[in-house]
């Protein structure tokens, strides 16, 4: 069922709602690479978690966060016991942890440390950007010098780590006000074909950990 997060922009509403992940009230979750919070906020505000984030570095905003716990600490070696967490998200970050040589094996010692933190049938909740999506590749890749993952590249790194998987691709993106109604059409295309599937906007991944 859809929910509305349009007060945290219509990007936030898009990503949350297409993810279409039940967050039960009251579990505890770690965003990993949690940045300036505005995730955070959602799990607090609208779906009641009890939120703890890390990142390599504290952003301005953090602090304005109530009901955040916030520690600085790096994905390869995150500062809670074993199975401390019933969920761990991460929204665009593994393409950013080693960068820029883009190891694989450190990509693997990423995911099997948030294996570590995540109760035994827990979720982790991995949401990557698509390196060759149509608006990403020209603006976010050759303009901005991000390097995300392609799809069959992000698919092999999580099955690498993980058994019970479930993938999800959909298109979202931050548009311009005026031009929305365009873009959503442009959306709904991009999600109806099948032949368009590797190159949607977003690789997601749900995992129950075994």
């Amino acid at each position: 069922m859809k929910q509305n997060f349009q007060k945290y922009g219509q990007y936030k509403n898009d990503i949350f709602n297409k993810l279409g992940f039940n967050f039960k009230k009251g579990k505890k979750i770690l965003d990993v690479g949690c940045g300036d919070g505005s995730d955070a906020q959602i799990f607090i505000n609208e779906y009641k978690l009890n939120t703890y984030g890390i990142d390599i570095y504290k952003h301005q905003n953090i602090k304005d966060i109530g009901g955040l716990k916030f520690k600085k600490a790096s994905i390869f070696k995150i500062p809670y016991g074993d199975s401390t967490f019933d969920y761990v998200f991460l929204h665009d970050v593994l393409h950013h942890i080693d960068e820029p040589k883009q190891r694989r094996e450190k990509h693997i010692n990423g995911l099997h440390e948030l294996r570590r933190v995540c109760k035994k049938g827990g979720f982790i909740i991995v949401v990557e950007a698509n390196r060759y999506n149509l608006l990403f590749y020209p603006h976010m890749t050759l303009m901005k010098g991000h390097e995300h993952f392609k799809q069959s590249y992000f698919r092999k790194i999580i099955l690498d780590v993980f058994n019970n998987v479930q993938f999800k691709t959909f298109e979202a993106h931050l548009y311009p006000v005026r031009f929305i109604k365009i873009f959503k059409v442009y959306e709904k295309i991009m999600e109806k074909f099948p032949l368009l599937k590797p190159f949607l906007a977003y690789n997601s991944t749900i995992i129950k950990n075994d």
